[in-house]
């Protein structure tokens, strides 16, 4: 269950306010005309409206702290900012002219009746920029250099003067010189993160390549002893908006310069405007329906080459997008030689709560800032210099002085760091960021050095053990950590064992990174409940760490291990490696369930000594990896995996009973399809040369808990499907909301439908069969046997929506005559815990 309770301290640290303030007025221009469609946010924030056809807006803060500044905006006129006064309710703003020359201003009101396409305005422009769409930008420059300065910070929002005066107590004062307002401009927001980062980037579009060096790196802040933080510094990647999708959060958002941008918005084509000799149109659009995966801004577009100047987005907070209250994007370009427009800042803003979206409530913040600069063009480097990238690899490699950074940094990001610094060594701060690494990873720090956890598998049950209970412990100073060791001690009060087990691993080279890692175990397994595992050496089956089943499972193994792993990376995302194994494997419980098998002289044999090697390969084309210690996390990204794997069996090496050759792969391969969804689609197989008992076959995985379990059979016993030559697939395909969001009452539940489908079919040799007395009857799916359902995820209360609930039939199967296995039913309902981000 690791992270299925994710952000669970945000339930400590929201606090509802229900005092609202409610702003009116109208706005005019000097001939006291109405202005329709004027911008009204609160400055510096996500928060605002637009005024209607008669210049009326209407804006409600929902906070007791009535501070701030309401920003009025509209194109061709002078901004103007107010201070907001409690005591005035009905204002009268009056904007003036800029001193442009405007030229065909066209103002187009939304249309309370939706105009076809080809009536729209806006629908000519956007057809242009189609057109450009895959040559556009530095695409239109043969070679490029620039330099790429990134920051990430993540901070506490909404926080109120009582918190702030306990937190910095004597020093409150002089710490709220460098406090500054959160995304509500209201209260207030403490970064307590942040990472900085030069790089220096060449392209090739000629023999499209592509380089990327980084030149400096700076980190400040707590440091945090999980992977959170990480996972949720890179909600923002690689955004480009001229993709018809948008891949965020694992979810696909149409983008508002799509194709078929059409079926999913509304455009308005606001005005244009004339600077400098260039006129640009302004384009606002809004999703047609509010659940949609899709954005609400602006955007403005040159009428000359029609390339973009820029553009922002916005989700709306109806989006069925759990922990997420806001997420707002900004995209700047200028024009570079007359006719390329280049970029020059990126700005991402991320507004995360626990409990729900309420405005007022806590949270965490995360900003991201990308800027552009010293842009070379066509300037053509040699295409060895492209093989030769400088990449981090080892977590000082980039670490630069502080006058390096003096140059680089304005006042802002200065009082940022300050604040920080002051920050970090409170003790309110470290209660905080602790009690969020515990529930994200499950891990609770003890002493400085080590962790006990995880806490989802700390209790279970089974009919060998009874009620089990287990404890986990590991090393952990910082996620780059060098060295690893993780064990456990587990005991079950029914067969009164204590179990155990415990790997050590290492990061032997940072490049090539080249990692070894060596682990012995004694414990219970359900063995086949995973067909292939290349670099996990302590067992973790679900068959005995489940604490609620369905029918008996007696056929648990008793096994004792020792493993070593070697592993070896070509490249971040393209590993080989190899394992060696010594194992022994009995029945955990002959008197229900033995293992028994005939050796070559014909004698009956209970137990079995396996002593094998592995030699893998994975790739995982495209799949973000983070962390340079000896374990590494991956984002949620989307990206394939492919995995083959080869082992051989020792007979009489080291007193193994068998010699045998086993081969197998794994395919996994998820994939948007834009506003209908991801398919999520596994295939994996495999074959056994040689003559083997049942403890080294490859049983079809079942499930017998009554949760979900990625890749199982939830309506099959263990050991239903025993195999030595298998081929399963299993297809999920998630909606993400695109059915029931166009259902006028269910879309209120903000629930998700998804289907699902999975197959198996297999054989056994007579060699295999014969030499069998287990009291397994060997069974096969020579017809294929598949399970088909249909389910609803995302089901909770306000942003704790973690559940998944599934309706699953399968195919006419009966167990063969005399099998001890439990009768299967035919449909069952399961429930899956899920995390939302």
């Amino acid at each position: 269950m690791k992270n299925y309770i994710i952000f669970l301290f945000f339930a400590l640290f929201s606090l509802g306010v229900n005092a609202q303030l409610t702003l009116k007025g109208k706005v005019v221009d000097e001939q006291d005309e109405p202005l329709p469609y004027v911008n009204v946010i609160v400055k510096g924030t996500t928060i605002g409206t637009t005024t209607d056809d008669n210049g009326k807006f209407n804006i409600t803060l929902k906070n007791k702290k009535k501070r701030g500044t309401l920003e009025f905006s509209f194109v061709g006129y002078i901004t103007r900012d107010v201070k907001i006064n409690p005591k005035r309710n009905n204002l009268t703003i009056v904007l003036k002219e800029e001193n442009n020359e405007l030229d065909e201003v066209v103002v187009v009101f939304k249309p309370k009746k939706r105009l076809k396409k080809k009536q729209n305005p806006a629908f000519r422009i956007l057809k242009e920029i189609w057109k450009r769409k895959r040559r556009n930008g530095l695409d239109l420059a043969n070679y490029y250099q620039y330099k790429k300065h990134s920051s990430i910070e993540l901070g506490l929002n909404n926080l109120d003067t009582v918190f702030l005066r306990s937190l910095f107590a004597d020093q409150y004062e002089d710490a709220m010189n460098n406090v500054k307002y959160d995304s509500d401009g209201i209260n207030y927001y403490i970064p307590i993160n942040i990472t900085e980062t030069v790089e220096n980037i060449y392209g090739d579009n000629v023999n499209n390549l592509l380089r990327e060096d980084m030149e400096a790196e700076k980190k400040e802040g707590l440091t945090t002893k999980g992977f959170v933080f990480d996972r949720m510094s890179f909600t923002f990647r690689n955004i480009d908006v001229f993709k018809n999708n948008i891949t965020l959060l694992r979810k696909s958002f149409v983008s508002p310069l799509s194709s078929d941008g059409f079926a999913t918005y509304d455009y308005v084509l606001y005005d244009s405007i004339t600077r400098n000799d260039k006129k640009y149109y302004n384009i606002y659009y809004f999703p047609l329906r509010n659940e949609d995966l899709a954005f609400e801004g602006n955007f403005l577009v040159d009428s000359k080459n029609f390339s973009l100047s820029k553009i922002r987005m916005k989700v709306n907070k109806n989006i069925n997008l759990n922990f997420v209250r806001g997420l707002t994007m900004e995209k700047e370009f200028t024009v570079k030689n007359d006719s390329l427009y280049i970029p020059t800042t990126n700005k991402y803003e991320g507004d995360f709560t626990f409990l729900d979206k309420n405005e007022s409530n806590r949270g965490l913040t995360i900003k991201k800032t990308e800027k552009f600069e010293n842009y070379i063009l066509n300037k053509p480097l040699a295409k060895e210099f492209y093989a030769n990238s400088v990449e981090k690899y080892r977590p000082d490699q980039f670490t630069k002085s502080d006058d390096y950074w003096e140059g680089k940094q304005n006042e802002d990001d200065k009082a940022t760091y300050k604040i920080i610094e002051n920050v970090k060594g409170k003790r309110k701060i470290k209660k905080l960021t602790g009690l969020i690494n515990t529930v994200t990873t499950g891990y609770f720090s003890v002493g400085k050095n080590w962790q006990l956890g995880p806490m989802w598998t700390a209790f279970s049950s089974n009919e060998v053990e009874g009620f089990r209970t287990r404890v986990g412990f590991r090393n952990f100073t910082t996620t780059d950590d060098r060295f690893r060791f993780n064990g456990f001690l587990a005991y079950g009060f029914k067969d009164k064992r204590l179990k155990y087990g415990g790997e050590a691993s290492y990061l032997l080279s940072y490049k090539p990174r080249i990692t070894t890692s060596l682990a012995y175990q004694k414990d219970i397994e359900q063995l086949g409940s995973v067909l292939l595992n290349t670099t996990q050496l302590l067992g973790r089956s679900f068959g005995t760490t489940a604490l609620f089943s369905r029918g008996n499972n007696f056929f648990l193994s008793d096994v004792e291990k020792t493993a070593g792993n070697f592993d070896f990376a070509i490249s971040p995302n393209l590993h080989v490696g190899t394992n060696f194994t010594y194992e022994t494997i009995k029945s955990a419980s002959p008197e229900n369930f033995n293992m028994n098998y005939l050796d070559e002289n014909g004698v009956i044999q209970s137990n079995l000594t396996n002593v094998a090697s592995d030699i893998y390969l994975s790739y995982t084309p495209g799949r973000f990896v983070y962390g340079l210690g000896v374990s590494q996390r991956f984002g949620r990204n989307i990206f394939p995996t492919l995995v083959l794997n080869y082992k051989h069996g020792y007979k009489d090496f080291l007193n193994g009973s068998f010699s045998y050759d086993k081969l197998q792969f794994l395919y996994t391969q998820p994939i948007l399809l834009g506003k209908f969804g991801l398919l999520d689609a596994t295939l994996e197989g495999g074959k056994t040369f040689g003559t083997v008992p049942i403890g080294l076959l490859s049983p079809v995985p079942a499930n017998q808990s009554l949760s979900l379990v990625r890749n199982t059979f939830s309506l099959l016993n263990y050991y239903d499907f025993v195999t030595d030559e298998y081929l399963a697939g299993h297809f999920e395909h998630h909606f993400n909301g695109f059915i029931l969001n166009r259902v006028p009452l269910l879309k209120k539940l903000k629930l998700r439908s998804l289907i699902t489908f999975r197959a198996a079919y297999g054989s056994i040799s007579e060699e295999n069969r014969d030499i069998n007395r287990s009291g397994i009857n060997y069974n096969t799916p020579k017809e294929l046997y598949y399970e088909y359902g249909f389910g609803l995820e995302n089901i909770g209360y306000g942003n704790l929506r973690f559940l998944r609930v599934d309706a699953i039939w399968r195919s006419n199967y009966r167990p063969p005559a005399g099998s001890i296995a439990t009768p299967t039913p035919k449909f069952a309902i399961r429930i899956g815990i899920r995390p939302g981000l």
